[in-house]
C-alpha cells in the first residue's frame, strides 16, 4: 500500500469530497427527522395549565 503523500491527490479530493457529502446527507436525514418528532411530541401533548379549562363551560353568570 502506498503511503498517503504517494497517491493522486486528485483521488484523495474526491473521496474527502464524497466522505463530505455522506455525512452532510446524514445530518440532514437527522434534522428532518428530530424536527418531525418534535413537531408530533407538540401536538399530542395535552394542555398544561389553564388552557384546557378554557373549552369548560362557565358556572358563573356573566357580569352585568
Amino acid at each position: 500500500m502506498k503511503k498517503i503523500s504517494e497517491q493522486n491527490p486528485l483521488i484523495l479530493a474526491l473521496a474527502i469530497i464524497g466522505l463530505g457529502a455522506i455525512l452532510y446527507f446524514l445530518c440532514q436525514g437527522y434534522q428532518q427527522y428530530a424536527a418531525k418528532e418534535q413537531a408530533r411530541s407538540f401536538f399530542s401533548a395535552t394542555p398544561s395549565g389553564r388552557v384546557g379549562e378554557l373549552n369548560k363551560p362557565s358556572n358563573q353568570p356573566p357580569p352585568q
